[in-house]
């Protein structure tokens, strides 16, 4: 059973997880299995959601909104026309407070899990081995990041689906892959290499004091679309895309000595507890 661990009241919760029940039947069964290789791809997943970017799907917003307990309020609009235009919703910029310079900054309202990146790359999430160079598709890039840190955040259904740039910078390569469209939550995690397998953008962000910082968005189950500013140029905070549909995930890899990571969430992610986090806020230190 997932667990995430909540810094504001430092308590650890299961949470409810949407269409659970429909994954599990998915993931776990043999006829699930026979349909999975339909189901993960991007065509199943734009045919799927097709409705809900019309008017037809303006009722759901309410029950979404209810069972959430999601407050229209803290953003820009509280009218939406279809429940995709509902989901890529954006805060009021009052409602984005970015940590202070010398703090590592979430991108993402996400569950986050940190990890080492070790020798050769290799690190372990959710008991699955993963290379760097496999998920990048690129061994020189992978080899500069060994002995550094990997942010992982799993942004769910309810979650904020804009994003933070990490650092300020200059985008001095990018690149998109091609993939399927798995879940990624736990259930598919335990049987696929889901950063591996999905559909991901990344760019590599030159910053002055911290090295070349790795940004990537990995798609999902029913997120076929990742948008990305086309910017050449990122400030640390800005937003710098978001996702359509379903939950995602973004991998923020820093260079070895640059940072560490709050006691907490680094204890937890020891124990793989995800901790939850809001965007902008402060989740690790600086020290170079």
């Amino acid at each position: 059973m997932t667990k995430i661990y909540q810094r504001e009241n430092k308590s650890i919760i299961e949470p409810k997880e949407y269409q659970a029940a429909w994954l599990k039947r998915l993931y776990q069964t043999k006829w699930g299995n026979v349909l999975l290789y339909m189901v993960t791809s991007p065509l199943f997943s734009i045919v799927w959601t097709a409705v809900d970017h019309t008017r037809l799907s303006k009722n759901k917003i309410a029950l979404f909104v209810k069972e959430y307990g999601i407050n229209l309020s803290d953003y820009e609009s509280e009218n939406y026309q279809s429940f995709a235009a509902f989901f890529t919703r954006k805060l009021k910029a009052a409602n984005i407070h970015v940590s202070p310079s010398n703090r590592v900054c979430a991108v993402a309202q996400a569950k986050l899990l940190t990890v080492p990146i070790q020798n050769d790359q290799t690190f372990t999430i959710k008991g699955q081995n993963y290379r760097l160079a496999d998920i990048l598709q690129d061994r020189s890039s992978a080899d500069y990041y060994e002995g550094g840190t990997l942010f992982i955040y799993r942004l769910a259904v309810d979650d904020y689906h804009r994003y933070l740039a990490s650092e300020t910078g200059t985008v001095i390569h990018q690149r998109k892959i091609r993939g399927k469209l798995h879940t990624i939550r736990e259930i598919a995690q335990q049987n696929f290499q889901v950063f591996k397998e999905n559909k991901r953008a990344y760019c590599l962000i030159e910053t002055k004091k911290l090295g070349t910082i790795m940004q990537m968005e990995v798609g999902a189950l029913l997120v076929g679309k990742i948008y990305n500013q086309p910017f050449d140029l990122y400030q640390r905070g800005e937003e710098k895309g978001w996702f359509s549909l379903g939950g995602s995930t973004i991998l923020v890899a820093y260079p070895k000595g640059t940072v560490t990571v709050d006691q907490d969430i680094d204890y937890y992610s020891s124990l793989n507890i995800e901790t939850q986090v809001t965007i902008g806020e402060g989740i690790g230190l600086k020290i170079c």
